[in-house]
C-alpha cells in the first residue's frame, strides 16, 4: 500500500486507514515505535491490545481499502 505524507504542523505524518486500524485495534492512545532501517522504517505498535494479524488478514484489509477508495485513486491518478 502506498501512502503520501501529510503536513502536520512543521512535521510529516501519514494516515492509517480505518480497516488497518480496526485490524490491529489501534486508536488515538496507541503508542508506536519507529526504527530506521536500511531500506525504510520499521513501525511497531507498543500497546498490549494491538493484535498480531496474519498475512491473510492484512491482505483482506488492503483489499477492503482498495475497493473502498478505488474510484478516488483513479481520479487522483489522472
Amino acid at each position: 500500500m502506498k501512502k503520501h505524507l501529510t503536513a502536520i504542523g512543521s512535521s510529516l505524518g501519514f494516515i492509517i486507514d480505518k480497516p488497518i486500524a480496526e485490524l490491529y485495534q489501534l486508536d488515538r492512545d496507541t503508542i508506536i515505535e519507529v526504527t530506521p532501517k536500511e531500506d525504510g522504517l520499521n513501525i511497531r505498535f507498543l500497546n498490549d491490545k494491538a493484535s498480531s494479524a496474519t498475512d491473510d488478514e492484512v491482505l483482506q484489509a488492503a483489499k477492503s481499502i482498495n475497493k473502498r477508495y478505488n474510484k478516488m485513486m483513479k481520479n487522483l491518478a489522472k
